[in-house]
C-alpha cells in the first residue's frame, strides 16, 4: 500500500493513488502535527492546544484522531505510553519530508516549493495552535528557499537559464541574500547577457538603498568581474611572486593562514585567505581553487568579525566547483559550512537541509568526520528549536564519530551542545559533567576560543544546582576570557549569565542592566549567534513585563524565524493578562 500525503499547498492524501478525504482544519492540522513533531503529544495536551474552548475537548481530540486514522489506515496512528505516534513512517510519502531533509533532485524542486505548510488554513479559536503552525511555516519556507538556492547554484554551471528562474524565486522569499543576487548576475553572464546583468545589479543596489537604507555588497557584480580580473576581494591585489608558480605559493598561503587562523589573527588570517584565493584562481588547477575558496568562506565564517554574508557568496561558489571535480568530501565540508551560516543566523530549515545533504555527502564515502562534524551542528540547530529528543540522539551520535576520528576540537563543540540541552531539560548534573568535558578537550586541543562557551554551560548548571557562588565566579571566568578574545557573542552569553545570577540573588535591575549589555555585545557583529539574542531579548521580555514594545517584536522576529517555540511560549506567556499573583520568570 502506497500512501502519499501533501500538506505544503493545497493538503491532500492519497492511497494507491485513489484520494482520501480528511474532513476539517483540524484533523488536518493533527496529522501535519504528528508528522512535524519528534515527541508524540498527549490527548490531554492535544486537547488543550486545539481546543481550548470546546465543551468537551477530549471528544473532539477522539473525534480528530478517528478521521486521521480513517483517512490513512487505522493501525498508522499509534498510542503508546499515553502519547500518538506515526507507527511506520516509512509507509508514507509525506513532501516535507524530501524539503527538511535537504535531499532531493533538481528535478522535483519546483513540486516542493509550491506552497505554504496548510495553505489558507487559521486557528483564531486555539491560539497555541494558530502559533505552532506559525513556527513550523517559518521553518519550512526557510526550507523551500534553501531547496531554490541549491537548485539554482548547481544548475546555474549547465543550464543557467533555469537556474535563474529557481533564483529569482529563492529572492522573492528573502530579496536582501547577497548570494542569490550574485547568482542571478552570473546566471545573466552566463547566458551572455551582461547588459541584463548591469541592469539587474542596478536594480538591486536600488533596492537596498531604498529599503535598507545602505549600499549593496560589491559581491552581486562579481561575476561581470570574472572575465578581467580573479574574483579577489578589495584591498588583496597583491601579485604572485614572479619566481614561484601561482599553485605553489597559494599553498604556501593557505597554509598560513590556517595557522593564523588558529592563532586568533583573524585580520591576517583572512587577508592570507584572501591573496590564497587570487593565487590559486589563476593557477589552473581546479581543486586548488576550490580548495583556496572553501577555506576563505570558513575563515570569514569562523571569524568574530561577522562577515557571513561575503562568506555565503563564496561557498556557492565553492559548491559549484567541488561538484564540477565531483570531490564529495569537499562538496560535504561546503554544505556543512552553509549550514553553519544558516545556523548562526536562527535560519533551522534551511541550516538543516544543507546539513542533511553533508551528512548524506560524508556517509556515502563512510568519512567519520564529516559525518560528526555536521551532525554537531543540525544537534545545535536541533537544541536552538527545542527539538530536544531529536538533537540529544544527533549529538551523542556526532560524540561518537568525532572521538572515533579523533577530533577533539569538534568533540569539545558537540560535547558544549550536548551540555546546553541537559540543563534546558533539567538534567543539570549531567549537563555539569558534559560542560568539564568540553572545557578539557577545549584546553587539551589548544582551541582556547571556544573556552568562554562551554564555561558558561558550567556555570549554568551550577546554578541550576543551587551553587550560586561558584556559578557567579564561573561566568566572571567566561567574561575575563571573551573579553581576552575579544568575542562579542561570548560576551553576550556571559553577561546573560551574570544576570541569572542577579535574578536568583533577587536583584532584578541588576539583572536587567547587565542583560541590556549583553544584548549591545551580541549585537555588535551582524553574523552572531541569533539564539543568543532571542534568549537575551527573551529574558527581558519576561523580566520587563513585556512592556517595551520594541524588545518584544525583536524577540517575536528571531524567534519566529527560527522557530524556537521554546522561547515563544515565554513570550506569548509574558505578555498574556496575568492573575493576581502570578509571577513569570526566564
Amino acid at each position: 500500500m502506497t500512501i502519499r500525503v501533501q500538506l505544503l499547498g493545497h493538503p491532500l492524501i492519497e492511497v494507491d493513488g485513489e484520494r482520501r478525504r480528511l474532513a476539517g482544519r483540524k484533523p488536518w492540522a493533527l496529522l501535519a502535527f504528528l508528522l512535524l513533531e519528534s515527541t508524540g503529544p498527549s490527548r490531554r495536551e492535544l486537547a488543550e492546544r486545539a481546543w481550548p474552548e470546546a465543551d468537551d475537548p477530549l471528544a473532539a481530540v477522539r473525534w480528530a484522531l478517528l478521521q486521521v486514522r480513517r483517512a490513512i489506515a487505522p493501525a498508522l496512528v499509534e498510542e503508546v505510553d499515553g502519547r500518538f505516534t506515526i507507527a511506520d513512517r516509512a509507509t508514507l510519502e509525506v513532501d516535507i519530508d524530501a524539503l527538511v531533509s535537504g535531499r532531493v533532485d533538481t528535478t522535483r524542486v519546483d513540486v516542493l516549493v509550491g506552497g505554504e505548510l496548510l495553505e489558507g488554513f487559521a486557528f483564531d479559536d486555539a491560539p497555541d495552535l494558530d502559533r505552532w503552525l506559525t513556527l513550523q511555516r517559518s521553518r519550512l519556507r526557510s526550507a523551500s528557499a534553501e531547496m531554490l538556492r541549491w537548485a539554482a547554484t548547481v544548475l546555474a554551471p549547465t543550464d543557467p537559464g533555469r537556474a535563474s528562474v529557481l533564483a529569482d524565486r529563492a529572492a522573492a522569499l528573502d530579496p536582501f541574500d547577497d548570494a542569490i543576487h550574485e547568482l542571478i548576475v552570473d546566471c545573466h553572464v552566463r547566458q551572455g547577457d551582461r547588459p541584463g546583468a548591469r541592469a539587474y545589479v542596478e536594480r538591486v543596489r536600488k533596492l537596498y538603498r531604498a529599503e535598507l537604507d545602505e549600499d549593496a555588497p560589491a559581491t552581486i557584480s562579481r561575476p561581470l568581474e570574472r572575465a578581467s580580473a580573479p574574483p579577489g576581494r578589495p584591498g588583496s591585489e597583491r601579485p604572485s611572486s614572479p619566481t614561484l608558480p601561482g599553485a605553489v605559493e597559494a599553498r604556501v598561503l593557505l597554509d598560513l593562514a590556517r595557522v593564523r587562523l588558529e592563532a586568533g589573527d583573524y585580520d591576517s588570517a583572512i587577508g592570507l585567505g584572501r591573496r590564497a584565493a587570487i593565487d590559486a584562481t589563476g593557477s589552473g588547477d581546479g581543486s586548488l581553487e576550490a580548495r583556496a575558496t572553501v577555506d576563505l568562506a570558513t575563515t570569514l565564517a569562523h571569524t568574530i568579525r561577522g562577515r557571513d554574508r561575503e562568506a555565503e557568496t563564496l561557498l556557492r561558489t565553492a559548491l559549484q566547483l567541488a561538484r564540477a571535480l565531483d570531490d564529495r568530501q569537499l562538496e560535504a565540508e561546503v554544505e556543512r559550512e552553509i549550514g553553519y551560516l544558516h545556523f548562526l543566523g536562527a535560519d533551522y530549515g534551511a541550516a538543516e537541509a544543507a546539513l542533511g545533504r553533508a551528512i548524506a555527502l560524508g556517509t556515502q564515502i563512510s568519512d567519520p568526520l564529516a559525518v560528526g562534524r555536521a551532525r554537531t551542528i543540525l544537534g545545535a540547530c536541533q537544541s536552538d528549536r527545542a527539538d530536544f529528543a531529536v538533537a540529544e540522539a544527533t549529538l551523542s551520535s556526532a560524540i561518537e564519530e568525532l572521538s572515533t576520528a579523533g577530533d577533539e576540537r569538534w568533540y569539545a563543540y558537540a560535547m558544549s551542545f550536548l551540555a546546553r540541552l541537559q540543563i534546558r531539560t533539567g538534567r543539570s548534573t549531567l549537563g555539569l559533567a558534559s560542560a568539564i568535558s568540553s572545557i578539557a578537550k577545549a584546553r587539551n586541543s589548544g582551541w582556547f576560543a571556544l573556552l568562554p562557551w562551554p564555561i558558561a554551560m558550567l556555570g549554568e548548571s551550577q546554578l541550576a544546582t543551587g551553587e550560586i557562588r561558584a556559578a557567579s565566579e564561573t561566568f566572571g571566568e567566561a567574561f575575563a576570557l571573551a573579553r581576552e578574545i575579544d568575542d562579542p557573542c561570548w560576551l553576550a552569553i556571559s553577561l546573560r549569565g551574570m544576570a541569572l545570577v542577579a535574578q536568583r540573588e533577587g536583584d532584578t535591575t541588576k539583572a536587567i542592566d547587565l542583560l541590556q549589555d549583553g544584548l549591545r555585545c551580541a549585537r555588535i557583529q551582524p553574523g552572531s549567534y541569533a539564539w543568543a539574542e532571542a534568549a537575551i531579548l527573551t529574558d527581558l521580555v519576561v523580566l520587563q513585563g513585556g512592556e517595551d514594545g520594541q524588545h518584544l517584536d525583536d524577540a517575536t522576529r528571531i524567534v519566529t524565524r527560527g522557530p524556537m517555540p521554546d522561547l515563544a511560549a515565554l513570550l506569548a506567556s509574558a505578555t498574556a493578562p496575568q492573575t493576581p499573583g502570578q509571577t513569570q520568570r526566564p
